[in-house]
């Protein structure tokens, strides 16, 4: 698994080779990056991503031709941009997110979202943990920014997303056309 990742995408469990390939065609062959480099994690369903591109734009530009061609994503179907990677410690996740703090707006809210797998930290001690830091008002229902903490065992990616739109889901995406 790459320990520097700034995408991470999700596929249906055991699919990854096939996930992994199409990466590789919509953002190495058709954005032309490269530099791209794909890895499959211990955690079946998903991959982390080096792209030399910025992320939130490789995301952005994957739901312009999703929209156009949605059913040519066929395994990978979550694309999540991250912005740090740090180990998967409270001390860690804390000073990272402090590090991306003013990215949040001192008139905005925010909301801590933290997906876990393969580890012992709890939710609500990450949680706790990252909003000390956020010297801003709390909003779960309606935030204009997310915090979103993505650990993975030892390794934990975090992002400030403006909203759900900054990550691609092409279930979601497939469900609302319908």
């Amino acid at each position: 698994m790459l320990e520097e990742f700034n995408l991470l995408v999700a596929c249906p469990r055991d699919r990854e080779r096939a996930a992994r390939s199409e990466i590789q065609y919509f953002i190495g062959d058709l954005m032309e990056d490269s530099e791209l480099k794909i890895s499959k994690t211990h955690i079946s369903g998903l991959l982390t991503c080096k792209t030399a591109l910025d992320p939130f734009e490789v995301v952005q530009k994957l739901r312009e031709f999703a929209i156009e061609n949605p059913y040519q994503f066929r395994f990978a179907i979550r694309f999540t941009p991250i912005e740090v990677c740090v180990k998967s410690e409270i001390e860690a996740i804390r000073g990272a997110t402090r590090n991306l703090m003013e990215k949040i707006g001192e008139d905005e809210t925010f909301r801590v979202t933290v997906r876990r797998r393969h580890t012992d930290l709890e939710n609500m001690d990450v949680v706790v943990a990252v909003a000390s830091e956020i010297n801003r008002k709390v909003n779960l229902d309606n935030p204009d920014k997310i915090v979103l903490i993505e650990i993975m065992s030892d390794i934990t990616g975090i992002s400030i997303l403006n909203d759900e739109s900054d990550v691609l889901s092409i279930m979601t995406m497939r469900d609302d056309q319908y």
